[in-house]
């Protein structure tokens, strides 16, 4: 059962179930691009691949929605992962054993916009390929990606090469978040009285 609570409201809206793909070990939204929360769904096996759905829930609207995924809908593992990247919608994974590819959606919903910005290969950091989330565009033309659990790395693809960004203290885990302050006051913004 889905069910929205509005700020500025007393109660909850029930609003159905959701679509069968969004099950509930999908975990929270992975990125919101124009007004819409974004999951990645595995749907199963097409021969050696992972096939995948994009399901997006429009905040205005209050429904699910498909959202076109890029042209290469199959990718070698589950390592499949939604963000945003200049404000778009991206999609990254392994496209074989040798290319991690990052695609941007140029125009939201719309299928022929998916653009391939970045492919590199996924052992240049060593070891085995591990699962690269895009964090944020850097002004170089580059990406800020963190390397798994594990690390932080800029991807220059002009040099095509990684640079690790050395952090003081050992975590065992690591999770970046990319932060974007706001001088928007919640209250201002919703005429809520406190």
């Amino acid at each position: 059962m889905v069910q929205v609570f509005t700020v500025g409201t007393t109660e909850w809206r029930n609003k159905g179930a959701p679509p069968p793909q969004l099950t509930d070990k999908i975990g929270p939204p992975k990125a919101l691009v124009e007004g819409s929360l974004h999951w990645v769904t595995d749907v199963g096996m097409g021969g050696v691949h992972r096939i995948f759905s994009i399901i997006s829930f429009e905040l205005a609207d209050e429904v699910f929605e498909e959202i076109p995924h890029p042209p290469c809908q199959r990718f070698v593992s589950r390592n499949y992962g939604l963000s945003v990247l200049n404000g778009r919608l991206s999609a990254g994974g392994l496209a074989d054993e040798l290319h991690f590819d990052i695609w941007v959606m140029k125009q939201h919903r719309v299928k022929e916009s998916w653009v391939k910005q970045f492919s590199f290969d996924p052992f240049v950091l060593g070891g085995p390929p591990r699962f690269y989330t895009v964090i944020r565009a850097l002004k170089n033309g580059g990406i800020q990606l963190q390397n798994g659990d594990r690390s932080l790395v800029s991807y220059d693809p002009v040099e095509n090469r990684f640079e690790t960004l050395q952090m003081s203290g050992s975590s065992y885990w690591l999770r970046a978040l990319p932060f974007l302050p706001s001088l928007f006051s919640a209250k201002a913004t919703m005429n809520l009285q406190l």
